[in-house]
């Protein structure tokens, strides 16, 4: 094998995570990506988009390309295993046409769904990789979802290497993989933009935080019920002058859940709809707390919280649940215990308290200056092509474009 990869990123939800847009825009600049997105539907738009129709291109990244398959209706009565493998195929052979636009060199393809496990090994890889970014078998409470665990152990199988994001997830994943003694497991945590999450930028107050008192909480990212709503529940009561903000996307229910918290304890707690990823960080610059206050399940402790790594990046005082990934930064994190609310009272004075100490502030930044995107992509390069040169997408000499 000679010459740069080829890089193909499968994203399984609608919208791919941050960690993989993160990682394939900075893998770009240095080697064709081709970032797998949403597949449309045959079923509900009753048509066949053209295939140019659902490629993407960025004018900045011109080696990048966002991907959008067909999903082919898999539950039509005696037709639905043919539709599926004609899906597969067409699948396979838009994927080389659109890296046949780059020329020849070796395929990578990172899978993060169980799901795909019939899909890897088909797609003329070189190299096969699981990045796996949560505990894809669990839900967000910690529950089995039912299936997702064979077919983990099928993907295991048939991957040649396997890069995840905490040490207590690489754990689960080598026993999972009991049988493949040679499968290299290797953990990369989540990082952060180090432009936009710049502690010496100056970001102007958000229109819907300037009605809210202060001081502010700053919940940021994913409303669900993996927050510990018992202990937010009980820090409210006990420091009810105390505001939580949370930001983002809420599973149903969550804001009924604020508001009773909100109606029983006095406390302000407001919900507000999703950001631009480049507008958090002046959420972040006008609350005086931020917080990861995650239940510890199988799912959070197999996690590495994206929003503690830029809150930190921002220096931020950031209190969190003692997420088994977040103890690399327990000098800088003030912890909490899930449902006390005493912890969380004592933790939220202390860290209001550093907020606009300079040292504490230095710390914090410092704390996450090797986890940046940039240092984050050229390791994950490394992991999966230096064991196996000349394949690679950077050059040695070539700085990692942020």
């Amino acid at each position: 094998m000679s010459g740069r990869a080829q890089w193909i990123v499968f994203a399984a939800n609608a919208r791919p995570s941050f960690t993989q847009r993160a990682l394939a825009s900075r893998l770009a600049p240095h080697a064709p990506v081709i970032l797998v997105i949403e597949a449309l539907s045959l079923m509900r738009s009753g048509r066949l988009k053209p295939f140019a129709d659902r490629i993407a291109c960025r004018s900045d990244l011109p080696l990048l390309r966002e991907y959008h398959p067909i999903h082919y209706p898999e539950r039509v009565p005696a037709l639905g295993p043919m539709l599926k493998a004609h899906g597969a195929r067409r699948l396979r052979r838009e994927l080389g046409v659109l890296l046949a636009q780059f020329g020849e060199a070796p395929r990578i393809v990172c899978y993060d769904s169980p799901s795909q496990y019939p899909l890897a090994g088909t797609l003329g890889e070189a190299i096969s990789v699981y990045l796996a970014i949560d505990d894809r078998t669990v839900t967000v409470r910690g529950e089995s979802i039912a299936g997702e665990l064979e077919a983990e152990r099928r993907l295991l199988a048939r991957v040649d290497r396997v890069v995840c994001v905490s040490e207590a997830l690489a754990e689960t994943l080598r026993a999972r993989a009991c049988e493949r003694a040679d499968l290299r497991i290797d953990v990369l945590a989540n990082g952060y933009d180090e432009m936009l999450f710049d502690p010496q930028r100056v970001w102007a107050e958000p229109v819907p935080l300037r009605a809210v008192r202060r001081p502010r909480v700053l919940v940021a990212g994913h409303v669900s019920e993996r927050i510990d709503w018992d202990g937010i529940a009980a820090a409210a009561r006990l420091r009810p002058d105390y505001a939580w903000v949370f930001v983002g996307p809420a599973d149903e229910g969550m804001a009924e859940r604020i508001g009773a918290i909100s109606a029983s304890s006095g406390a302000a707690m407001l919900l507000f709809a999703p950001v631009a990823h480049e507008d958090i960080p002046a959420w972040v610059a006008h609350c005086e707390v931020c917080a990861v206050p995650y239940r510890l399940n199988s799912f959070t402790r197999a996690s590495s919280p994206l929003k503690a790594i830029e809150y930190l990046g921002a220096s931020a005082p950031v209190i969190a649940t003692e997420i088994p990934s977040l103890r690399a930064y327990k000098d800088v994190i003030f912890w909490i215990r899930e449902g006390d609310g005493a912890s969380y009272a004592d933790a939220l004075d202390a860290a209001r308290d550093t907020a606009t100490v300079a040292d504490a502030a230095t710390k914090r930044h410092a704390a996450v200056k090797d986890v940046s995107w940039s240092h984050q992509a050229r390791k994950f390069n490394d992991l999966i092509c230096r064991p196996m040169q000349p394949v690679t997408a950077f050059d040695a000499e070539e700085p990692v474009i942020a």
